[in-house]
């Protein structure tokens, strides 16, 4: 019986391992489809560019506590949320608030042919918020559905409140600024007991067969199966583990992760790439030994293999060797 138990255990962790090879470090194949995170009193639409995007696996795991936000200020009250992940790094800047029937706040002509239920949009009116992944998190979230819950007049007599806008080509938003004081005020000043009782709970985000991602105050935990936190970060793009060695590395920006060994133990410090890693970008993770020294290499779509970026790295030294294209 215990061998069956070994087996299958072994199993489960080639399965995992195998899944995080095929959505590693990189973004292969851009999907740009639209998924809808649905409660009783929220509709969170976004735009993703992969289906195992780790930011729709946030707002997924952030939806039921923005519902039961929303439910305890105002049952009644309907809210919707729009944002589109930015995997290309364009660091778009927008805020928008404002009340009224939600399909007014969406692009003309959506959903240009998308598979997308449209009844909570077609049919509800309240709070609508457009925010750029720039800013997303749930203490903005929750600051801007506080501030606007509780002042319905005064948002439909400003009609909309907006903060620097970037009039985009394709013209998906395109709104009058002068409103970026009401925006500042609302983002800087003291968050609410309610607020700090929403940050602080905890939510799983994500489960491997060793480590477990949690949610709590706009921080992602990475910890043990007994609970012991191994790294902390506040965002995170993609996620590989090394088979040869058990080691992982967490991307949390498109220049920078963090590396946990093998016996799950990390020394947290953010680790920087001298270059960057875009839309077309991935990175392949090579072990050059059983001493956990790696090759970090940097390829995409258009590069010929003259026209490689790289780095190496271990455990003990850090980044000892890098090549970066010449310009």
């Amino acid at each position: 019986m215990k061998n069956y138990k070994l087996i299958a255990e072994k199993m489960k962790k080639v399965v995992i391992i195998i899944l995080l090879i095929l959505t590693s470090w990189n973004v292969f194949a851009h999907e740009d489809t639209y998924k809808a995170v649905e409660k009783s009193n929220v509709h969170i639409m976004m735009q993703v560019g992969y289906e195992s995007s780790w930011e729709l696996r946030i707002v997924e795991s952030y939806a039921e506590i923005i519902n039961d936000f929303i439910k305890e200020i105002d049952s009644t009250e309907k809210v919707f949320i729009h944002f589109d992940e930015d995997y290309c790094f364009s660091y778009d800047d927008l805020y928008f608030l404002a009340n009224g029937n939600f399909k007014l706040f969406i692009p003309l002509g959506f959903p240009w042919g998308y598979k997308y239920d449209m009844n909570f949009i077609n049919t509800q009116k309240g709070i609508g918020i457009i925010i750029s992944e720039k800013y997303f998190s749930l203490k903005t979230l929750l600051q801007l559905l506080e501030f606007g819950l509780q002042n319905k007049n005064y948002i439909i007599e400003k009609k909309n409140i907006v903060k620097r806008i970037i009039n985009r080509l394709d013209g998906k938003y395109v709104h009058e600024t002068g409103t970026a004081d009401i925006i500042d005020s609302i983002l800087q000043s003291e968050t609410s007991t309610l607020i700090e009782k929403y940050l602080s709970k905890r939510t799983e985000l994500r489960d491997f067969f060793n480590i477990t991602f949690f949610l709590q105050n706009d921080s992602i935990l990475i910890a043990d199966k007994k609970g012991n936190e191994i790294v902390k970060t506040a965002t995170i793009n993609s996620v590989s583990c090394d088979s040869a060695t058990n080691c992982w590395f967490i991307s949390n920006t498109n220049h920078s992760f963090y590396f946990i060994n093998q016996d799950l133990k990390s020394n947290q410090k953010q680790y920087n790439l001298p270059f960057k890693i875009g839309c077309s970008d991935w990175i392949e993770i090579k072990c050059i030994n059983k001493k956990s020294k790696y090759k970090l290499e940097k390829n995409g779509w258009y590069r010929s293999k003259d026209d490689k970026e790289w780095i190496y790295f271990d455990e003990i030294n850090g980044i000892t060797e890098s090549k970066k294209k010449s310009n």
